[in-house]
């Protein structure tokens, strides 16, 4: 069994990034919107985007894409 170890580091532009593309691509919304839709209980297969919510949990709590939500 091989064992392997990674690490990937991201600015905030470049989660910021990838969350607006993969929001708009999959769900025809922003990165904000995904990210109040799935606090407020309103995405349908949040499964979905699992990958994308993960990614915004690694920005601060007080990261403005969360300000309005």
């Amino acid at each position: 069994m091989a064992i392997t170890t990674s690490s990937l580091d991201l600015s905030r532009e470049e989660i910021i990034g990838r969350l607006e593309r993969g929001a708009r691509h999959r769900l025809r919304m922003s990165a904000e919107e995904m990210v109040r839709a799935y606090r407020e209980g309103c995405l349908s297969d949040p499964g979905q985007v699992a990958d994308l919510l993960a990614l915004a949990h690694l920005l601060d709590e007080r990261d403005p894409l969360f300000v309005s939500t």
